[in-house]
């Protein structure tokens, strides 16, 4: 029986993408999922495909930027679902920020949603965790988390905010049951993605990541960086001295 067979997985972002994917794949190994975004539309179409399937699913509409109506919404779901145990903190969105399209506010936006989003959903399940002596925070954070590339500054600089964090809690929350994931994906097709005009090597399918988080979740990993390519190429990158490594992924192309 697979670890997760009665599992009550609670999933910000799930309209689409990874979110959506990941609800798909967690169902499909037996968990019980609920789903959050602002999309109502689209939670109701998945929520009943899932349902059709045989699954437990319910869904409510939130927006992870509103403290108090997500924290809502998540009580909603606990009560229909159970109890959680695993919380995913993967609303998130980004733009490029060239220099010559710059818009005050428009990084604020970004680490509204990406870092103080998940923060949100943190600050909702982790007293229930810690009630309980148990439960599984994960957070999707971004190979973006481990350097500032050209034009992407409010991304990458979320990202980091949301990896580190996370991994303070981690070796904070472990001697009281508590695991917590932070997800490094690099490019995995999404609505996001497809709106670039750049190269993006080494691209996902987004079921493709959807089983790797997964496993992820299952086995309670702490932090999962993929494609392994990309690992590699990070790890080179950040190894460099810093002159280096900036005159290298200063002429990436950005957005």
């Amino acid at each position: 029986m697979s670890s997760l067979a009665q599992r009550v997985v609670l999933i910000t972002g799930a309209s689409s993408g990874i979110g959506e994917h990941l609800a798909r794949e967690l169902a499909r190994r037996g968990a019980k999922v609920g789903l959050l975004a602002r999309r109502e539309d689209r939670l109701e179409t998945l929520a009943r495909a899932l349902r059709d399937d045989g699954a437990a699913a319910g869904w409510a509409e939130a927006d992870v930027t509103d403290g108090p109506g997500l924290a809502a919404a998540l009580d909603g779901l606990e009560a229909e679902l159970g109890p959680a145990d695993v919380v995913v903190a993967n609303a998130g969105f980004g733009r490029p920020e060239a220099p010559g399209a710059f818009k005050p506010g428009r990084a604020a936006g970004i680490y509204d949603v990406n870092l103080l989003g998940a923060l949100h959903t943190i600050d909702w399940a982790l007293p229930r965790f810690l009630e309980r002596r148990a439960g599984h925070l994960v957070g999707v954070a971004s190979v973006a988390a481990f350097f500032g590339f050209p034009d992407h500054a409010a991304y990458c600089g979320s990202k980091a905010a949301l990896r580190v964090h996370l991994q303070s809690l981690r070796l904070s929350l472990r001697r009281h049951g508590i695991a917590v994931t932070t997800i490094c994906p690099g490019f995995v097709e999404s609505e996001l993605t497809a709106k670039n005009r750049f190269p993006m090597p080494f691209l996902w399918p987004t079921d493709r990541a959807a089983r790797k988080i997964a496993d992820a979740i299952a086995h309670r990993r702490g932090e999962v960086v993929f494609p392994w390519q990309m690992r590699c190429a990070l790890g080179l990158l950040t190894r460099l001295p810093t002159g280096l490594a900036e005159a290298l992924a200063g002429r990436l192309p950005g957005g």
